[in-house]
């Protein structure tokens, strides 16, 4: 399978900020936020992704960070996004872009850094790394709608 061409490259080292105007990230059960980035497993091989690796922070006032640790280099990548294949599609409509559990993507989970409740999520390319992010979107699991 592979991912979407609707996408923003970051760039060597590049970054995005996006924000969630209205609404938040918050600390629920599980997953609170999904990043979808486009790999492909090599050869169909789930231990043989074609990552191209980003750090994930998030904030709830734009000027306060926290990071999820992303270090690996190489596989299992752990904490970075850019590694895991989308199956959600927005053209097809049949995969809940916002479980988890089946739509792929990189996962993440608030209280894994210690955070309650983010507006913002910040994502950056990994520069030590042969690869360029490509930014497809990021959804929320876990939401504070006003």
């Amino acid at each position: 399978m592979a991912g979407s061409l609707d996408v923003v490259s970051l760039g060597d080292g590049g970054t995005v900020t996006v924000e969630f105007a209205g609404n938040k990230i918050v600390d629920g059960p599980g997953a609170d936020f999904i990043v979808f980035e486009n790999p492909f497993l090599i050869g169909g091989a789930p231990d043989n992704p074609y990552a191209e690796l980003g750090t994930i922070e998030v904030s709830d006032d734009g000027v306060h960070w926290s990071a999820f640790p992303c270090a690996a280099t190489v596989y299992p990548y752990g904490s970075c996004a850019g590694w895991h294949p989308v199956y959600a599609n927005a053209d097809s409509g049949n995969i809940d872009p916002t479980d988890p559990d089946v739509a792929g993507g990189d996962s993440f989970d608030l209280a894994d850094i210690g955070v309650r409740v983010a507006r913002y999520v910040r994502i950056t390319d990994r520069p030590d790394v042969n690869t360029v992010f490509d930014l497809d979107a990021v959804a929320i699991v876990n939401a504070l709608c006003p």
